[in-house]
């Protein structure tokens, strides 16, 4: 195998890199680098930025730009070491683009905000995706004046409405008097209240605070104040599915209904912690989180469904409560709109998050467990930092500083239960290290990579779950640098039936809600991955089967020539098709992460570079410490 890309060319990809993706954030305390996911993306992402720290690693380009290199890797080792780590840092600032509160919007580097205050309707979307909002509305506020019962839509009864900044945030506000039937013996219409809602955008936060405050102007009974949610089923939204927990930390899950009709999720019992997903709970589907401040003064939680399979109107009631005059009974909830955030994760990191996530500001609050391929990048500049193989050596200090974090990070990663792209990359980072002399579980790693593989040959990226060609790729490249330590027979066939699994023909890309078929590498029974991803995953192939036909090479004893033959077909055709996505931009050279375009992106730029390189042919050259 040679190396396919001159360094001229690799120099222009990096540069790109280097130029137009590159950023400053903040982490904690400290103002780091690190580059967006793409050129116009508001967010700073851990796993693209430490393929790219790999990349960096390697001796001629780190000698080219020590501080780039290194400052990237500075980003994915703090990211890694927050109080709750979390997979996204977030760009920009809030922006208020329409200050009409008839006809409002505003951005933030997680969402966007429109809608109509004189109406009671706030409308919220995640704000890279064209998907429909979701709707704050449909409120109720219930109550006994005297001997009569009163219900009234708190929409309807709107006078004061206004966008009110207060310490760098925003809150959107509507207020309503309220006014009902009273009387012991003849009804009569009286003055009852304010009833006033306030939906608070914090700076640097994913969470949107609301506080329902009701203040009374005679006594009444039995006070019911409600936090709700409108449209779920509507514009494509389709929430479908609850999950609810109470303070025992046990979850009740609720399936999508199957008529029209209301549901009780929650009645006369806590509730700490309510979440709504798409069917299925799909990996990127929209889901929305909702956590009262009082769990056991929620009375109730119910859903109302228009039709089958998707949910209408969600209806939290808090109370009962009586007051008299003057006294106020006020409502607090937090509210999170994330993709694909499990109901677990989301309790556990709204609370860690503190108050409107003060506690974790900046960061999309999405948690990042253990990352593989951060423990690569950061045994890989050990290795070549062990070796003298930088012009400008690394201080002990910071030697010792990335030593010690791969031991708290690799510890971490054990005691947990890792994801294939994960133990893939924890895998390449404990060969690196166990050439640098470093007693690292590389057996036991690999043994769990192995109980990940299918009869098929296709791996799972969690038991049950399927991978991409993404997942695939890594965990062949991990066997392929873990073979020479270990005996052959135990991954000879494991190689062997990896590379069998992928064959040649049109995959199934998601772009949105849509699956579109592209001329690519198909695996057998495997995920379908997004569109952007396309030129990443033909990159991270085209470099694992490098790596097969390296490790072919010394030792040949090793791997069945019919697992050589299949490697170097794979790496062929995985290059042909990356070679039309590089495209030049002015000096630099860019990588389309698929042959339909879009926006360039951090991961596949780097695993473009590294599939046409050979960066484990330099690794797999490094001899063995003592």
């Amino acid at each position: 195998m040679r190396n396919l890309l001159h360094a001229t060319d690799r120099d222009r990809l990096v540069a790109h890199l280097r130029g137009t993706m590159l950023r400053d954030v903040t982490v904690g305390a400290r103002r780091l680098m690190a580059l967006s996911d793409s050129e116009a993306a508001g967010f700073c992402a851990v796993p693209a930025n430490a393929q790219v720290a790999e990349l960096l690693a390697q001796p001629d380009i780190r000698d080219a730009d020590p501080a780039f290199a290194d400052g990237l890797l500075d980003f994915v080792m703090a990211m890694a070491e927050t109080p709750l780590p979390c997979r996204r840092a977030a760009l920009g600032a809030t922006e208020v683009v329409r200050d009409d509160p008839r006809n409002f919007e505003i951005r933030t580097p997680f969402h966007r905000f429109t809608g109509d205050l004189s109406a009671g309707v706030v409308m919220q979307q995640m704000v890279d995706e064209a998907a429909a909002p979701v709707v704050h509305t449909g409120n109720l506020v219930e109550f006994r004046a005297g001997r009569f019962r009163n219900g009234i839509d708190a929409e309807d009864t709107i006078t004061d409405f206004a966008l009110d900044r207060k310490d760098g945030a925003i809150i959107l506000r509507h207020e309503s008097r309220i006014t009902g039937k009273a009387g012991l013996l003849r009804p009569r219409t009286t003055d009852i209240g304010t009833l006033r809602y306030d939906y608070t955008i914090t700076p640097g936060s994913p969470i949107l605070q609301l506080s329902v405050t009701f203040t009374a102007r005679r006594r009444i009974g039995k006070l019911r104040l409600s936090t709700a949610l409108d449209q779920l089923g509507a514009g494509g939204l389709d929430m479908a599915e609850g999950r609810v927990t109470g303070t025992n930390a046990e979850w009740r899950d609720f399936a999508a209904p199957q008529a029209a009709g209301v549901s009780v999720w929650a009645e006369r019992q806590p509730v700490a912690h309510l979440a709504m997903g798409v069917a299925g709970w799909p990996e990127t589907g929209p889901t929305l989180h909702l956590r009262p401040g009082a769990p056991d003064k929620v009375m109730s939680v119910k859903a109302i469904a228009a039709r089958p399979q998707a949910l209408h109107w969600v209806i939290l009631r808090h109370g009962p409560v009586t007051l008299s005059v003057g006294e106020a009974l006020v409502v607090r909830e937090e509210r999170l709109l994330a993709p694909g955030l499990a109901a677990e994760k989301a309790a556990s990191i709204m609370a860690a998050a503190g108050p409107a996530g003060a506690a974790m500001a900046g960061l999309e609050l999405d948690p990042l467990p253990p990352n593989g391929a951060a423990l690569n990048a950061v045994a890989t500049q050990l290795l070549f930092a062990a070796r003298g193989a930088y012009r400008t050596a690394l201080p002990a200090m910071r030697v010792a500083a990335l030593q010690a974090w791969f031991d708290r990070q690799m510890a971490a990663l054990q005691a947990g239960e890792p994801a294939l792209p994960d133990l893939a990359g924890a895998i390449l980072a404990a060969e690196a290290r166990r050439r640098a002399g470093a007693e690292v579980p590389l057996d036991a790693l690999v043994r769990r990579l192995i109980g990940l593989q299918q009869p098929s040959g296709t791996f799972e990226d969690r038991p049950g779950l399927p991978a991409s060609l993404v997942g695939q790729a890594l965990a062949l490249l991990a066997m392929a640098r873990a073979l020479p330590h270990l005996d052959p027979p135990l991954l000879a066939d494991p190689i062997g039936r990896a590379l069998a699994a992928v064959q040649p023909g049109l995959t199934e890309l998601q772009d949105g809600g849509r699956l579109m078929r592209l001329e690519g590498l198909v695996l057998e029974g495997g995920a379908a991955y997004p569109l952007r991803s396309h030129a990443e995953a033909l990159g991270l192939m085209a470099r694992a089967a490098t790596a097969v036909a390296l490790v072919a090479e010394l030792r040949p004893e090793a791997l069945p020539l019919a697992a050589v033959n299949q490697a170097q077909a794979l790496h062929r055709k995985a290059v042909a098709l990356l070679r039309p996505l590089v495209r030049p931009q002015g000096q630099a050279l860019v990588v389309q992460p698929s042959p339909l375009g879009g926006a360039p992106n951090a991961a596949g730029q780097a695993a473009l570079v590294l599939g046409l390189t050979l960066p484990d042919a330099a690794m797999l050259q490094q001899p063995v410490a003592a």
